[in-house]
């Protein structure tokens, strides 16, 4: 299993030659501002060497504190799946007639999260999209199986096969 982030420098100093500790912090404020963004273009598939920026949350969001930190995520989602409706929230329910569909699918995301050593960043970004897009297959019912095609892509692509 390759990864993305193996052949990555270790730290921004390192890509830039020795780049001066402002523009480190300029580039580690401008992954804060811009993160959502930067995960769109990760999850699309493009390489995070082409950037500081790009290095540096590819670096971020594969960290095993992340990847568990989403699995967490899922899980909850699968538990709540169960559960009867909630009354009253803000927050937005997922499709729990698709997340029960997707059990096994979802699974074996949250164990290649959790225990997968080397991970492609793609494949984190397009997990993370499945949590936070509320327009999402995780939280839109469908006829075509999306969420598991979905979730099927993330995993495929945490190991470069997508």
């Amino acid at each position: 299993m390759s990864s993305a982030t193996a052949h990555l420098p270790t730290n921004l100093n390192e890509q830039s030659g020795g780049a001066n500790r402002s523009s480190g912090m300029r580039t580690r404020i401008g992954v804060l501002i811009h993160r959502a963004r930067l995960d769109r273009r990760l999850a699309e598939g493009v390489d995070p060497a082409t950037s500081r920026e790009l290095t540096l949350r590819a670096r971020q969001i594969t960290r095993e504190s992340y990847r568990h930190s989403l699995a967490s995520s899922f899980e909850k989602v699968l538990a709540s799946a169960d559960l009867p409706s909630p009354r009253l929230s803000s927050a937005v329910p997922p499709a729990r007639r698709e997340v029960r569909a997707a059990r096994a699918a979802l699974l074996d995301l949250c164990r290649a999260l959790r225990e997968d050593a080397a991970v492609e960043p793609a494949g984190i970004a397009l997990a993370q999209q499945l949590l936070t897009d509320g327009t999402g297959p995780l939280y839109i019912e469908s006829h075509n199986d999306a969420l598991w095609h979905a979730v099927r892509r993330a995993a495929a692509a945490l190991d470069g096969r997508a």
